[in-house]
């Protein structure tokens, strides 16, 4: 009797996991600019049913038990055309893509949800989330580019290669700081980019939500949601290979712009959020295609920093400068950087976020000046005493790809605009409070490699030395 009993248990539990594995890679993230009373769900499942999102402020062990039922919106993420007009032949993503938008909830709140499939009533683990509270101090965590090692291209990942020069260890460093991130409890992940190392191979994406979804989760099951920054290699494959912003907006939720780019913000208590696209729609360096993006962007950019009054004004995007490379070189992220300096400094950014190079850089506050060209030799910058007259610009691109070193002589190098440097792992955590910013990056260690608080004057600009910036 009792092994009857055991097999009908292992029986019903194969067929729970089996249920399970068709409603995947579940995360959070707001579809539009309100973090008080929204939420958005999404997940992936390999075929084409009805779904929705049971939820409640009171955990339930079925989902019969909840007080509300969310229909959901499905879509297939198979791009056409690139930005550029060019013809798309990546075959398109498999299965269904879905997301359901909660509304009308009550700020400062945890909320428990489960997803359904209500074609088989089939039904997934619990998890929670918490809205945001009207008057708040935000924490939040920062870091991009968790890509892959270098790889060979056959099989479903190609053969993970070790580079003797930009080591990495991956998945593992990945999804170790991610789970920093979750035991952190913070109220969002600003994710700059660089998820995957090819957007067109949907196997990469899956491998990062599944590995999100399990380890974004605090001890007491709330997921963490994502404010998600569009990368290069998110957008295609390489070399300009089927460049789409497609791969990455079918996958995220994220406010519309209204103007076929991903750009977007998000209003917290005091902080106002703004995610530019720096992308170059592709993954190879491409000059016009950084040039009109760009362009695009600056009334959006324009209208968007002026419409808040928010003591503290973040910006957020991927391609970088101000980082461990010269800038003003001819690379294509002087293109946005001529383009959006003068409405980052008109209008009072205090920090812009950045991805894409693969290490850890902080600036001195920088006041740029250029004559709105994205050619080199066409600005400069100057350091500033008072934090609060210029902007710091931190590069944050070690969320476990392979790093790029800083060393003397070399092209990545310690810079005289760089207050602090990194070339190895590690994630930044922010938090807002008593009307300061603080912020603090560690390794996987646990050893501060950063910590600074905003405002904050200095009458001297120290560089950081070399003796621990070499993996």
């Amino acid at each position: 009797m009792k092994r009857l009993i055991l097999v009908a248990v292992a029986a019903l539990t194969a067929l729970s996991i089996s249920a399970i594995a068709e409603i995947s890679q579940v995360h959070l993230g707001w579809s539009q600019n309100d973090v008080y009373r929204t939420m958005t769900v999404l997940w992936h499942a390999d075929e084409d049913s009805v779904h929705g999102v049971w939820f409640d402020e009171q955990s339930q062990p079925t989902g019969a038990g909840y007080g509300s039922l969310k229909d959901v919106t499905g879509t297939v993420v198979q791009p056409s055309t690139a930005p550029n007009g060019a013809p798309i032949s990546t075959t398109p993503f498999s299965g269904t893509y879905y997301r359901a938008e909660l509304t009308g909830l009550d700020p400062g709140t945890t909320y428990y949800f489960r997803i359904e499939n209500m074609d088989t009533h089939e039904i997934t683990q619990e998890w929670s989330f918490r809205t945001i509270d009207l008057d708040q101090e935000i924490a939040f965590a920062f870091a991009g580019d968790s890509q892959r090692p270098y790889e060979t291209p056959e099989g479903e990942f190609g053969q993970l290669l070790t580079n003797p020069v930009s080591p990495s260890n991956w998945p593992f460093m990945r999804d170790f700081i991610t789970q920093r991130v979750a035991s952190a409890d913070v109220d969002f992940m600003l994710a700059l980019g660089d998820f995957v190392a090819r957007g067109t191979k949907q196997e990469q994406w899956a491998n990062w939500f599944e590995a999100w979804q399990e380890h974004a989760v605090t001890d007491e099951g709330r997921m963490i949601p994502i404010v998600a920054v569009a990368g290069n290699h998110d957008m295609s494959g390489y070399p300009n290979v089927d460049a789409s912003y497609e791969w990455f907006l079918g996958q995220f939720a994220i406010p519309d712009s209204g103007i076929g780019v991903p750009c977007y913000s998000l209003d917290f208590p005091n902080l106002h959020v703004t995610v530019l696209s720096a992308t170059t729609e592709q993954v190879a360096s491409d000059w016009d295609c950084a040039y009109a993006e760009a362009q695009e962007q600056i009334g959006w950019l324009e209208d968007d920093l002026e419409s808040t009054s928010a003591d503290w004004k973040l910006v957020a995007f991927h391609y970088n400068y101000l980082g461990s490379f010269e800038f003003c070189t001819g690379y294509p992220s002087d293109c946005y950087m001529a383009a959006w300096t003068e409405a980052l400094q008109s209008f009072g950014v205090d920090v812009v976020f950045m991805g894409h190079t693969h290490n850890y850089t902080r600036s001195w506050p920088v006041v740029l000046s250029n004559d709105g060209r994205c050619a080199p030799s066409a600005c400069s910058a100057d350091l500033m005493t008072d934090s609060e007259d210029g902007i710091t610009y931190i590069v944050s691109g070690t969320w476990g790809g392979p790093t790029s070193i800083i060393q003397e002589g070399a092209p990545s190098a310690i810079r005289y605009w760089i207050a602090a440097a990194a070339a190895h792992p590690c994630v930044g955590f922010a938090r807002l409070e008593d009307k300061k910013l603080k912020i603090g990056v560690l390794d996987t260690a646990g050893t501060i490699i950063d910590t600074f608080t905003l405002p904050y004057t200095t009458w001297s600009f120290p560089t950081p030395d070399y003796t621990h910036r070499i993996p």
